[in-house]
C-alpha cells in the first residue's frame, strides 16, 4: 500500500478534528492526483506536527478533511543557518533546494564585497526561493520548512549575530587552515551552527578579518578551490555527517 501524498499547510488551517486545504495544493490534489472523498492525505504544519487525514468533500475553492491520526515528528537537534553570498544567474535556486534537502534551518542571502549580481525584484526572488524550499522540503520528507531571510549586507549580518554558548560560527575560506571536521568535533555541544559561504570570487581579506573578530572559525574544506554552490553543499554535508543531522 503506497503512502498518502504529503502536503504542507499552515497551523491556522487546523480546526481539530478537521483541516481545510486551500491554495495551490488544492488543484494538484484534485486535478493531478485525482483524489476522491475517502482518500487519505498526509498534512504537515511546517513546525513538526504531521496529520493523516481523510478527504470528506472536494469543492472548487477548498478540500475539507477529517483528522484520523496525528503525531509530532522530531526536529533536528542542531539548527543550521547558511549565510550565502549571492551568486550569479540561477545558482541560488540550486543552493536553496539542495540546502533544504541537507537539513538547513534558515538561509540568509548576503551581499558581499565581491557580489556581482545586481538584485532586482528582491521580494519576488525571496518568494521564489521560499517556494523552491517548500517543494524540496515536501519531496525530501522533512517535517519542517526552512525560511529564507531578507537579503542582508555581509557586515550588517555578522555584527547582528549573538555568539551564545552553544553557537558555532564557521567561515570556510581558501586561506583557512583548520579542517572543518576538527572544529565540528571540538564543539559537539553546539545547538546552532552558522556557516558563511562567499559568492564567486570568495570573501575578501577584510571580510575574513571581520568574521574572525566576531568569533568565526576560519576553516578549510580541503585542498581544492570549490565553486560557491559546491562549497555550500559540501559544508552542509560535512555538518550533517558530524552532527547526525538529516
Amino acid at each position: 500500500m503506497s503512502k498518502p501524498p504529503r502536503f504542507f499547510i499552515s497551523p491556522d488551517q487546523v480546526r481539530d478534528p478537521s483541516i481545510t486545504v486551500t491554495g495551490d495544493d488544492l488543484r494538484h490534489i484534485r486535478t493531478v492526483l485525482r483524489k476522491q472523498p475517502g482518500d487519505l492525505l498526509t498534512l504537515l504544519d511546517g513546525q513538526g506536527r504531521e496529520y493523516t487525514v481523510r478527504i470528506r468533500t472536494i469543492e472548487k475553492e477548498k478540500i475539507d478533511t477529517e483528522i484520523v491520526d496525528q503525531r509530532m515528528r522530531e526536529l533536528p537537534a542542531v539548527r543550521i543557518t547558511l549565510g550565502q553570498g549571492l551568486p550569479k544567474s540561477d545558482k541560488m535556486d540550486l543552493i536553496v533546494q539542495k540546502a533544504t534537502e541537507l537539513g538547513v534551518s534558515s538561509i540568509v542571502p548576503l551581499v558581499t564585497e565581491r557580489t556581482i549580481v545586481k538584485m532586482k525584484d528582491e521580494e519576488k526572488r525571496i518568494i521564489r526561493w521560499q517556494k523552491i524550499i517548500r517543494e524540496a522540503a515536501m519531496q525530501s520528507g522533512r517535517p519542517d520548512i526552512p525560511k529564507v531571510e531578507t537579503i542582508r549586507p555581509f557586515r550588517d549580518y555578522i555584527f547582528s549575530l549573538d555568539p551564545g554558548p552553544q553557537t558555532l560560527f564557521l567561515f570556510p575560506w581558501e586561506e583557512g587552515t583548520e579542517p572543518v571536521k576538527n572544529v565540528l568535533r571540538g564543539h559537539r555541544d553546539a545547538k546552532h551552527i552558522v556557516v558563511l559561504i562567499g559568492p564567486e570570487g570568495g570573501f575578501s581579506q577584510g571580510e575574513a578579518d571581520a568574521a574572525k573578530d566576531k568569533g568565526f572559525h576560519l576553516v578549510s574544506l580541503g585542498p581544492n578551490i570549490l565553486r560557491t554552490e559546491t562549497a555550500a553543499l559540501a559544508v552542509l554535508s560535512m555538518i550533517g555527517y558530524e552532527t547526525g543531522s538529516k
